[in-house]
């Protein structure tokens, strides 16, 4: 892995820890959510190591408001209603 995606890889396991300790107190908050957003930047991270764009990676394995907070996290700009689809 570069260095580069070493630094994403940092930036989303701290986004995704922050956004999990603010669900956390939350009514239904899943308590093993944590461990799959941290498999989702473990993805993202393989998926850069193979070239992928950054903004495809990100939209491949995250959505919803985690997927924005990736996106903040990475200083790109927020998700469209076609990407948050699917489309």
């Amino acid at each position: 892995m570069t260095t580069e995606t070493l630094s994403i890889g940092r930036k989303l396991a701290s986004a995704v820890t922050q956004y999990d300790i603010k669900q956390s107190k939350r009514r239904g908050y899943n308590v093993y959510a944590l461990s799959h957003y941290l498999g989702a930047v473990h993805e993202v991270e393989a998926e850069l190591a193979k070239g992928a764009d950054l903004r495809k990676a990100l939209i491949s394995n995250f959505n919803g408001r985690l997927l924005d907070v990736c996106l903040k996290a990475c200083d790109l700009a927020t998700s469209t209603r076609e990407e948050q689809r699917g489309f």
